[in-house]
C-alpha cells in the first residue's frame, strides 16, 4: 500500500469517527414526560444533576477521556443515559487530580432518578419524584430531593440537605452529614461520623467504630445503636417518645425535655454505668454479676425509653 494511499485510509476513517469519541464534549437534548424515570450510569468523574420546570432531559459537558463512547436512549417513560467505558478501566481513582467524565444533567422535577458511579462524585437537587444516589469511591450531595430517596457510597462523603420523603443514607468508610431532612431518616456508618439536624418522625441510625450525634426536634420514634461508638441524641418538642437503643463498648447520651412523659427500662452489664440525670431515681446493682439496672417514670408515662449496653454508659440528662 503507498503512503499517500494510506494517509486517505487514515483521513477517512478520523472523518467517520463518531461525535463523541472519547474525550469530546457532549450536548444532547430530548422531550421527555414529567414524571420519566432517568437511569444515569457514569463510572468516573464528576456529574450534577439539576430538576428543571421543562419536561426535557439534557447532558452537556465532556465525556471521560478513556471512554468508549456513550448511549442515550427513550422508551416507555424511562431515558437512560450511560457513559460506555472498557470493562478493565474502572480504576485510576485519584484524590489529587479528578479523572473522568465532567457533565451536567438537566430533568423534569417530577422525575425518579437513578445514578450509579465507581470512582465518581454526584450531585442531585429538586428532584421530587425519588431519587437513589449510588457510588463506590466518591461524594455524595443531595439537595431539596423528595420521594423515596437512598444515599450510599463506600469510601466518600455523604451530604444530606432539605430532604423530604423516605430517606436512607449510608456509607462504610466516611462521613455523613444530614440537615433539614423530615419525612422518616434511616442513618448508618461503619467507620465514620454521622451528624443530623432533623424534624424526621422516625429516626433510625447504627454506627461501628464511629459517632453520631442527633439534634431532633418532635421526633416519634428513634431507634439507634452503636459498637465501639457514642451517640449523643438530643429530642426536642417529643412529649412522649419512644426510644430505643443499645450499645457495646460505647456510650449512649439522651437528652429530652424537662417535662417528657415516658416510662423507662435502662440496663447495664459487663461494668456498664447508668446515670439518671432526669430523675431523683438511681440505678440497682445486681446481687450477682456486674449487672445495673433502672426503672422509673415521668408524667404519665406515655412514651416508652428502653436502653441497654454491654460494657457501656448510658447517660440520662435535661436540655
Amino acid at each position: 500500500m503507498t503512503k499517500p494511499f494510506k494517509l486517505t485510509v487514515l483521513m477517512l476513517a478520523l472523518l467517520q469517527a463518531p461525535a463523541w469519541a472519547a474525550g469530546e464534549a457532549i450536548d444532547q437534548s430530548r422531550n421527555v414526560s414529567a414524571s420519566e424515570k432517568i437511569e444515569i450510569e457514569n463510572m468516573r468523574g464528576e456529574v450534577r444533576i439539576v430538576a428543571v420546570k421543562a419536561n426535557k432531559f439534557s447532558v452537556k459537558g465532556t465525556l471521560d477521556d478513556k471512554a468508549e463512547g456513550y448511549e442515550l436512549t427513550s422508551e416507555n417513560g424511562v431515558t437512560r443515559f450511560a457513559v460506555k467505558m472498557p470493562r478493565n478501566n474502572y480504576g485510576g481513582w485519584s484524590s489529587e487530580k479528578q479523572e473522568g467524565s465532567d457533565l451536567t444533567i438537566e430533568v423534569p422535577v417530577g422525575s425518579e432518578l437513578k445514578f450509579s458511579g465507581v470512582n465518581a462524585n454526584v450531585s442531585a437537587s429538586g428532584i421530587e419524584g425519588g431519587a437513589r444516589l449510588t457510588t463506590v469511591n466518591g461524594k455524595v450531595d443531595a439537595e431539596k430531593l423528595k420521594g423515596d430517596i437512598a444515599l450510599e457510597t463506600v469510601n466518600g462523603e455523604i451530604s444530606s440537605r432539605d430532604n423530604s420523603g423516605r430517606i436512607h443514607i449510608t456509607t462504610v468508610n466516611g462521613q455523613i452529614s444530614d440537615k433539614g431532612s423530615a419525612g422518616t431518616l434511616e442513618l448508618e456508618s461503619v467507620n465514620g461520623e454521622i451528624s443530623s439536624q432533623s424534624s424526621a418522625k422516625e429516626v433510625e441510625l447504627a454506627v461501628v467504630n464511629g459517632e453520631g450525634q442527633l439534634d431532633l426536634t418532635g421526633t416519634e420514634r428513634l431507634e439507634f445503636s452503636s459498637v465501639n461508638g457514642e451517640i449523643r441524641a438530643a429530642l426536642k418538642g417529643s412529649k412522649k417518645p419512644r426510644i430505643a437503643a443499645s450499645s457495646v463498648s460505647g456510650a449512649s447520651r439522651l437528652a429530652l425535655d424537662a417535662d417528657v412523659s415516658a416510662r423507662f427500662d435502662l440496663e447495664a452489664s459487663a461494668g456498664g454505668d447508668i446515670d439518671n440525670g432526669l430523675t431523683a431515681d438511681k440505678a440497682t446493682r445486681a446481687k450477682y454479676g456486674p449487672r445495673r439496672h433502672l426503672e422509673f417514670r415521668t408524667g404519665s408515662g406515655e412514651g416508652n425509653v428502653e436502653i441497654s449496653t454491654v460494657s457501656g454508659e448510658i447517660e440520662l440528662k435535661k436540655h
